[in-house]
Formats: structure tokens, C-alpha cells, sequence
């Protein structure tokens, strides 16, 4: 009898849990597809300024923690968050530097609004070393970004360390997370299922995010395979009603890039992008542009020293706040005239 009972029990335990040993459809997911986030996508990243050197702790794979001088950058992006990227000065100059920072911002504000929440800075070497995430951090080592490039995976590779940066703290250990686990008796991946509370955030959420967002780039069969294969964590992130695309699909992702520095909105016209923000509008002058929401401005004009605003359904209509006036602006290169609305004729402002 009691031989009878080991065998319910063994049995039991086994359909429970026997799914967790089976063998996961991939060894890691940044390498499921590389359409899924790709250069032609729109960016949050708008703008650079260097801000000198100065003392900074940084983590390098090839050596550990090190306590460095590195080359600062302030990356804005247009939902308003700072960056702040320190580059290793083995780069050797601030022009070389620059370089590195312009190449990987852009490809950071592609990434989901959500993974961004908690990145404050950036870490950039030399080597071929693993990229990193945590510490309010992301890890570049650009040897291995090269290798990354070639296979097209970049972006995705960031997504993954993003999801540690922004995710792991909130999630890899909460009781619902864990739920969906053993519910899905399974793991995305052999990475997933070696590390799974390291892992498995970071492993799940780029095929998560492939399904739910990016499901006409992937063929029917990865989308099979994802869904199949972690569904409660999928109804799980679904749950989390993450921040995805606020400020991707913002007025700035729609600007044609005319080159060395010129950029033009149809609405809006052309205009320099210096790197401290600022404008050089074809008509207007020096601008200081201010994302209001995803599609208008507040714009500042120092020659007025005020704020005006306005958006493409209502350009060259300007709302000036302090006097609650609407003004409008005729647009000539060099010598644009602003009117405001006087009762009930315009008159120059």
C-alpha cells in the first residue's frame, strides 16, 4: 500500500513539475530574430552635450570595478530623461568619445519607454566583453557591439539588458512572476532556465515584446513557439500595463535628417540642431524647443523672451500663455513676422 502511495505521489509531482526539465526551444533569446527593434525605428534620442570629465566608478568586464576619469555626456531624450553616458578615457579624445556616445544613444531610444524608466547612465569600453545591465546602468563594451551589429542584434541585446535595469527589482522575485513560472513549467530558454531568477525577466520579455508589438515581423511559427511556450508570463507582463511607446512615436521621430546638423519637419520648417538643444529655425531664429506632449511644443524665443505654443494641426498658430492671446507667425527665412489677435484685427507682436 504504502509502495501504491509513493507512486500517486511521485506521479503527481511529475505532471506538476516534470515540464520544467523539458528542453527549452532556445539557448537565448537575443538571437530569435533581429527584425524586432531596427534602426529604421523611430528614437527617443534627440541631443548631446558634453559636459567635461570628472570621478566616476565604473564597472568593466575586463577588470571589475574601476575608478576612472571618464569623458561625460548629457544624452536628452524627448520624453525629458537625462542620460548621463561616461566613456572610458582609454578613447583618448573628447571628439573620439562623442563618437562612441552617437553611436549607441540613438539605439537606446529605441527601446521600449519601459526599459529606460530606471537607466541613468551609460558605460562604455574598449573589448569584447558581455554587455551588462543593473546598477541603474548599461554596460557597453564596443568590440562586442561590433559582433552584435554584424549579426543585427544589437537593439535586442539591449532590450535584454534594459529588462534587468528597469524590470529585475520589481518583478524577478514577485509572487505572481513566480506563479506564471511554475503555471508555464518552462523556460524560454536554456539561459532562462540555468539562471531563473537572474534570467528569466530579462530571457522573457523580448519575446514577449516580439509577440505583443512586433508579431507582423516574426514568422507564425516563433510566435507559435513564444506563446506555447510562457503564456501566463505573457498574461503577466499584460497585466503590468508597461509604458511602451509614450515619446517614441513623438513629433521629433517624424524629422527628416538633411545632414550636418540640418533637420526639417514638414509643419515646422528647417532648422539646426545644436547640441545643447537649442534650434537654429529657419525663419524664427535661435528656438528652445520643449516636448509638451507627443505631438506640440513650447517653444522659447529669446528674442521675445517668451514661451509660445503649438502643435502641427494648428501651426503657424501660437498660443502665448502668459497673455492667453493666440498669435500668428508668416514665416519668411530671416525675417519672420509675428502677429497677435487685438479684439478683432491682427497686429504685430
Amino acid at each position: 500500500m504504502k509502495k501504491k502511495v509513493y507512486w500517486v505521489v511521485t506521479l503527481c509531482h511529475f505532471l506538476r513539475f516534470g515540464l520544467i526539465w523539458a528542453t527549452p526551444p532556445f539557448d537565448g533569446t537575443i538571437f530569435i530574430d533581429s527584425n524586432i527593434i531596427t534602426s529604421d525605428d523611430p528614437t527617443t534620442y534627440r541631443s548631446l552635450n558634453y559636459s567635461g570629465t570628472g570621478h566616476r566608478t565604473m564597472y568593466d568586464r575586463r577588470s571589475g570595478w574601476v575608478d576612472l576619469e571618464p569623458f561625460l555626456f548629457d544624452a536628452k531624450f524627448s520624453d525629458l530623461h537625462l542620460v548621463e553616458f561616461q566613456v572610458n578615457p582609454e578613447f583618448g579624445s573628447v571628439e573620439s568619445a562623442k563618437a562612441q556616445a552617437e553611436r549607441f544613444a540613438p539605439v537606446i531610444g529605441r527601446l521600449p519607454k519601459c526599459l529606460l524608466t530606471d537607466v541613468q547612465t551609460v558605460w562604455i569600453h574598449m573589448g569584447n566583453e558581455p554587455f551588462g545591465g543593473g546598477n541603474n546602468n548599461l554596460l557597453i563594451h564596443v568590440g562586442q557591439a561590433d559582433g552584435y551589429v554584424n549579426s543585427g542584434i544589437l537593439e535586442e541585446t539591449l532590450v535584454h539588458e534594459a529588462a534587468h535595469t528597469s524590470l529585475d527589482g520589481a518583478h524577478a522575485y514577485a509572487e505572481k512572476w513566480q506563479s506564471a513560472q511554475e503555471k508555464d513549467g518552462g523556460f524560454i530558454s536554456t539561459y532562462a532556465r540555468d539562471y531563473p531568477f537572474r534570467e528569466d525577466i530579462a530571457e522573457s520579455f523580448l519575446p514577449y515584446f516580439a509577440v505583443r508589438h512586433r508579431s507582423d515581423r516574426i514568422s507564425a511559427d516563433l510566435k507559435q513557439t513564444i506563446e506555447i511556450t510562457i503564456p501566463h508570463r505573457i498574461q503577466y507582463f499584460d497585466s503590468q500595463n508597461f509604458d511602451f511607446f509614450s515619446g517614441v512615436g513623438d513629433l521629433w521621430s517624424k524629422e527628416t535628417d538633411l545632414g550636418q546638423g540640418w533637420k526639417s519637419l514638414n509643419w515646422l520648417g528647417i532648422y539646426y540642431q545644436h547640441e545643447n538643444n537649442w534650434l537654429y529655425h529657419k525663419g524664427l531664429g535661435w528656438v528652445y524647443p520643449f516636448l509638451s506632449d507627443a505631438d506640440s511644443l513650447w517653444i522659447y524665443l529669446p528674442k521675445k523672451d517668451e514661451w509660445v505654443w503649438t502643435k502641427e494641426s494648428i501651426f503657424p498658430y501660437l498660443f502665448h500663455s502668459f497673455s492667453a492671446k493666440w498669435l500668428y507667425c508668416v514665416l519668411n527665412e530671416g525675417d519672420s513676422t509675428i502677429y497677435k489677435w487685438e479684439g478683432n484685427v491682427w497686429a504685430k507682436w
